[in-house]
């Protein structure tokens, strides 16, 4: 609840009586009152709108946000359906080394497997700062022979890189997931 401070009562400042002394004559006009002290005037301070990392991909209609997640106890990458996770045992936006984000299909990367080589991706800092990247490669791989070092390293010796990876293939049960992954390989433009 917000409160209309302006409506609130105050007190009026009173004013105290002359002191008098026997040899002098008492005062009988009243003193003056002061007026009350108008009512402070708060600006209203508008709510700050969260800021949040975001990634875009033009070519496949994809902006999301990206938040930070660490891994599962099956160290499973822990990706909310709904929003793109960078993983925070990544290089950040920025910096040497891959930025690996994971989403998934159907999800927030149901259009990933469609992303094209020279594809331009953005990542866009909460702070506003943009890093661009260039789709250099994409394959599918195999859920159970997937290479997690050339997942989480900058493509052909790059030195900053962004990899991102999604489900693709047929659901095996046995797995409690599909059987292959596509993985795209960007670098810094």
């Amino acid at each position: 609840c917000s409160s209309d401070l302006s409506k609130a009562p105050h007190q009026a400042e009173v004013a105290q009586p002359a002191a008098t002394s026997p040899a002098t004559p008492k005062n009988t006009t009243p003193q003056p009152v002061p007026a009350p002290k108008p009512a402070p005037v708060l600006a209203s301070t508008p709510t700050p709108t969260p800021a949040y990392d975001k990634v875009s991909i033009a070519s496949i209609g994809l902006s999301s946000q990206f938040v930070a997640v660490g891994l599962t106890s099956t160290n499973a990458i822990d990706v909310n359906p709904s929003l793109v996770g960078w993983w925070n045992g990544s290089a950040q936006p920025g910096n040497p080394g891959a930025v690996f984000l994971d989403g998934h299909n159907p999800g927030v990367f149901r259009a990933l497997p469609s992303v094209q080589v020279g594809a331009q991706i953005s990542l866009t800092k909460a702070s506003g700062e943009i890093f661009n990247y260039t789709v250099v490669h994409t394959e599918i791989v195999q859920l159970v022979g997937i290479d997690m070092n050339a997942a989480l390293s900058p493509y052909a010796g790059a030195s900053e890189g962004l990899n991102l990876m999604t489900c693709v293939g047929t659901y095996n049960s046995q797995l409690g997931s599909t059987d292959q992954r596509f993985v795209v390989y960007a670098v810094r433009s």
